[in-house]
């Protein structure tokens, strides 16, 4: 744990385990990561969105599915498998990137619209985002141009 202090500006955090990757911007606060989540310092907005286009992309989990531990309910456990894949470090001048990280901003816009009912179980307020998502074509946008990025750009 102490290898957060002192807190970084901001960080993308993503859940070791689950049948769809969570992944979320971590702004400077008093957050201190706990055991099962993986996260990372990053140097601005447009990378964090990068990161966590690339992390939660449909894309991502079916080509690391097979990387997966396997348990009820299929595939589980993402821990670091997701670095298997050939992801670069985020490069502001490029237009993929760019593109990718934009197209995460949109998406961000969409969930923050997505009317959540008052305690409402995590896996199904996930279900309603990812729908909203799908609804909108950000979500195939997002994983076409993540296939880009992994297939060489």
């Amino acid at each position: 744990m102490g290898a957060q202090f002192p807190l970084a500006r901001l960080r993308v955090v993503y859940a070791a385990s689950g049948t769809n990757a969570a992944a979320c911007i971590v702004p400077a606060g008093t957050n201190v990561i706990e055991n099962s989540l993986y996260w990372a310092p990053v140097q601005g907005q447009q990378e964090a969105l990068f990161l966590i286009a690339l992390f939660n992309s449909e894309t991502t989990r079916s080509r690391i599915a097979a990387r997966q531990s396997r348990g009820q309910w299929g595939a589980r456990h993402f821990h670091k498998v997701m670095f298997n894949l050939p992801i670069p470090r985020f490069d502001a001048s490029d237009p993929l990137h760019n593109a990718i990280a934009g197209a995460a901003h949109e998406a961000e816009v969409i969930a923050a619209s997505v009317p959540l009912p008052e305690n409402i179980k995590f896996q199904r307020a996930r279900g309603l985002v990812r729908a909203a998502l799908v609804e909108a074509g950000v979500a195939q946008r997002i994983d076409a141009l993540v296939a880009r990025l992994l297939d060489g750009g």
